[in-house]
């Protein structure tokens, strides 16, 4: 059995050495064998997230936080009325509205629900439905993709299944498929690399075209993937010349500048004038270049929904600076142990694309350390990063943990190496089984035992009355907000307005861009505030207690609670919210 390697100067193996003898292979075309691969992912989608299944269209995956957002995207995408152009808006911030130019839509997921809805003709109660199976097809179709990644440096189809589950199924995509809609939008990464491998090996404009296609994709998923995979082509570029010992040229240079330039030329209509809104002095850049970054000891620690997930809880407890979701980072004791092995027991091929994927690995694990190298709670040293921080656009690159998704990428492909070997060996020989007992670990390792949370998305009656209500044009203040504006809360509300339909003075985007009616809203005199929002035609106001079991503490900065209910008529009480009319 040959590593498929179509040409020595554009891969990080050198020659066409067998890995093992003993292939594993499907008798099937191409479409049906990426059919059955799909199929194979989906069945094991279904056994990792079996809580959820029952539930997909009343209760939204993760607990209420950003979801809840991600929510309001595909609802906005989908099924919001709007007034103008798809990247500004009235519905948040209302009255002045804000730009949506540098909101976390995950574009591809969005749009495929947008355009479901409407060739379908689907109704909004098929919202919640179609946004968790939207969520969830990202594991099965990451899956496929980085299962004809590692065939594309190995022959062995049982080895390249469990490679594409290392990098389907990591802790960091079933944590972020949770709280991130654009960040587990992972399913086109494994496909770019292929397409872009096959470009420079085949010197062929149709897999170019297709790298490039792929990538816009990758940054419409998410932006921060714009610039991880330009890492990756300049990482693979060096790499490939290092040890080649020669200056990248030809289709090896022609190749990634094409996909730069590409990506550039197509992105232009979003790129441009989220350059020019920056350049123009809006907020666009957000700290959180050395926040939310990979943790030294994270790579090792048992991730919370891990079996052993209480061992690690001590050190998830001392990371600085970070939440669960974004710390998570771990690799996987037996993968790593798999890699070993390889390092051992490999033939001169195989020592040589560990070497690749080693390198591969550090080199992210860099990127996803941000600006300084974290243990424990300790800054121990500055990194790379801290130099692109300070650059303009790249500054927007937060949360440097989200990086590990090529990490588990490498990954996955030493594992699927590292199991053709182990596997080529005869049937009733010891390390076959071994290899058997190890991949059952290895899937065991990555499964969520513990249990998984899911919000119960209810709509009030009480925002019935905002809903059918019939003047046009009004808006709706949520409290309590808080003083600076609460993030969680605005992520509520964005879901409320997914129920009543009407435009709220207050909302989430991933930057804050735009200055309206809630940065200067008057708290402290009642009378002064209500024809203030008279004025700016917010006709009711939505006090939150308990809405769907979720306790909303008020906030003093927003004024006294029993002082609303003595200015503004209620229209409805109940024991989740209370409706008040402003005019």
């Amino acid at each position: 059995m040959a590593i498929s390697v179509p040409e020595r100067s554009s891969l990080p193996i050198g020659a066409r050495d067998a890995i093992g003898t003993r292939a594993w292979e499907w008798p099937l075309n191409p479409a049906a064998h990426m059919a059955v691969v799909f199929l194979i992912f989906t069945c094991a989608t279904a056994a990792f997230f079996w809580q959820w299944l029952p539930n997909l269209s009343i209760a939204l995956i993760g607990p209420p936080e950003d979801n809840m957002q991600d929510l309001w995207n595909t609802w906005y995408a989908a099924f919001a009325p709007r007034d103008g152009s798809f990247f500004y808006t009235h519905l948040l911030r209302f009255p002045e509205g804000t730009s949506l130019l540098y909101h976390s839509f995950a574009y591809p997921q969005v749009l495929a629900v947008a355009l479901l809805t409407k060739v379908f003709n689907l109704s909004p109660s098929t919202l919640l439905l179609q946004q968790n199976l939207s969520l969830l097809a990202s594991f099965p179709l990451a899956g496929t993709g980085a299962y004809f990644l590692v065939r594309h440096f190995i022959s062995h189809a049982a080895g390249a299944l469990l490679g594409g589950f290392v990098f389907a199924f990591s802790p960091s995509h079933v944590e972020h498929v949770m709280h991130h809609a654009h960040v587990s939008q992972v399913e086109f990464i494994p496909f770019f690399v292929l397409a872009y491998l096959l470009a420079i090996e085949r010197k062929s404009l149709l897999w170019l075209g297709a790298a490039v296609a792929l990538f816009v994709l990758n940054a419409l998923s998410c932006w921060y993937y714009l610039f991880y995979i330009g890492y990756f082509m300049v990482f693979h570029t060096l790499y490939i010349a290092i040890r080649e010992r020669s200056l990248p040229w030809g289709w090896r240079l022609a190749v990634p500048l094409t996909c730069v330039l590409g990506v550039i030329a197509l992105l232009s209509p979003l790129l441009v004038p989220m350059v020019s809104m920056a350049e123009h002095g809006a907020s666009v850049y957000e700290r959180g270049t050395d926040l939310y970054v990979a943790n030294v000891f994270a790579y090792w620690a048992f991730p919370p929904f891990h079996l052993l997930g209480d061992l690690s809880r001590g050190i998830y407890a001392r990371i600085l600076g970070s939440n669960e979701w974004e710390a998570t980072v771990y690799l996987g004791l037996v993968n790593l142990l798999a890699l070993a092995w390889l390092a051992v027991r490999g033939s001169l091929a195989e020592r040589r694309l560990l070497l690749y994927v080693l390198c591969g690995m550090l080199v992210f694990c860099i990127f996803a350390s941000g600006d300084s190298l974290h243990v424990l709670r300790h800054r121990v040293m500055p990194m790379p990063d801290v130099l692109l921080s300070q650059l303009p656009f790249f500054r927007n690159v937060r949360t440097p943990a989200r990086a590990i998704v090529f990490v588990y990428l490498f990954l996955g492909i030493g594992v699927g190496c590292a199991a053709a070997l182990a596997w080529s060996r005869p049937a009733r020989s010891a390390s076959y089984w071994l290899a058997m007992a190890a991949a059952a670990l290895i899937v065991l390792d990555f499964y969520p035992a513990r249990e998984l949370p899911s919000t119960a998305l209810v709509c009030s009656p009480g925002l019935r009355v905002i809903r059918d209500d019939p003047e046009k044009g009004f808006g709706v203040l949520d409290l309590p907000r808080g003083q600076p504006v609460d993030y969680y809360a605005g992520n509520l509300f964005m879901f409320q307005q997914a129920c009543h339909g009407r435009p709220i003075a207050e909302g989430n985007t991933s930057r804050n861009v735009a200055v309206s009616l809630r940065d200067h809203l008057q708290t402290g005199d009642l009378d002064a505030q209500r024809e203030q929002l008279a004025r700016a035609r917010v006709k009711y106001i939505v006090i939150n207690q308990r809405p769907m079991g979720i306790e909303m503490p008020w906030y003093p900065a927003d004024g006294q609670e029993a002082q609303y209910l003595a200015t503004y008529p209620v229209v409805y009480a109940g024991p989740e919210l209370t409706v008040l009319r402003v005019y």
